[in-house]
């Protein structure tokens, strides 16, 4: 009978020999649905830092440069605006030019610039760097649509409402498919360790062992993401703690087989452990 729950694992993960040896031994399945539950809970937090990030651009940044955008038409792929040109866009606090609309042909490219962007009648030219430029033809844009500050603030208020459930479920599954294969790699190590420290463990016993080793790295790193600290070289620091954890709870699984500990009964064969 299992001696702990998958409540416990985020705390006693960091120091706990008996928790690696109730996973390892007495535990069934892969360890994914507490993976996926445990990244839940990490990203939920760090979704909302990143949505309230994103609400404050958008409510305090935003507005000083839409009362600045003219209202642009675009027919069949050819552009024009409501306004004397060339018409500058610039940053409200340094007065510096980030766009500029010019229809008229005097401006065709953002050399001798500092703008970041440049409309022309029939090409939308955004810098990048000090070397690179992107050009967009205005003339994949088929039929008549008008452009304006009201639409924008639209869009970005229908951006905003979206962003969190979107964000949330996005980086939930694409982190849930990273972890995945990082713990199936790192119980392939595993079976390594295993060998090593003569312990009797089948491949899904090992990778509920490397679910609990990767733990405490992601609630270290969520900590860090949180409070906005920065931790030189993290993925290798993560990769050597993981790999540590893992021999930890490898080494004490040997121990517990070859000197059974109490809640513990070691079987006659040893395919009767639980995981095989």
């Amino acid at each position: 009978m299992k001696r702990y729950s998958i409540v416990h694992i985020p705390f006693l993960s960091f120091f706990s020999r008996d928790l690696y040896i109730d996973v390892g031994l007495k535990w069934k399945g892969t360890g994914f649905g507490y993976l996926l539950l445990l990244l839940a809970v990490c990203w939920l937090p760090l979704t909302v830092k990143m949505h309230r990030g994103l609400s404050n651009f958008i409510d305090n940044e935003t507005p000083p440069f839409l009362e600045q955008f003219p209202t642009i038409t675009i027919d069949n792929g050819r552009a024009s605006i409501d306004q004397p040109q060339p018409y500058y866009i610039k940053a409200p606090d340094s007065n510096d030019v980030i766009a500029i609309i010019d229809t008229t042909g005097e401006i065709q490219s953002l050399d001798n610039t500092d703008a970041l962007i440049l409309m022309t009648q029939t090409q939308l030219i955004h810098r990048e760097s000090d070397t690179v430029t992107k050009t967009f033809d205005l003339a994949q844009i088929e039929g008549h649509h008008v452009l304006d500050k009201d639409t924008i603030q639209g869009f970005l208020s229908f951006f905003k409402a979206l962003f969190f459930p979107i964000a949330f479920i996005f980086l939930l599954f694409g982190s849930f498919l990273y972890r995945i294969i990082q713990a199936l790699i790192y119980a392939a190590i595993g079976l390594l360790f295993a060998s090593l420290c003569n312990a009797n463990l089948s491949y899904a016993a090992l990778l509920r062992v490397a679910v609990v080793a990767v733990t405490p790295c992601i609630i270290v790193n969520t900590v860090l993401e949180l409070t906005t600290v920065n931790l030189p070289w993290a993925f290798l620091w993560y990769f050597l703690a993981a790999l540590g954890y893992l021999l930890f709870g490898v080494n004490a699984i040997s121990q517990a087989q070859e000197t059974p500990i109490e809640g513990v009964i070691e079987p006659e064969n040893p395919q009767q452990w639980p995981g095989h």
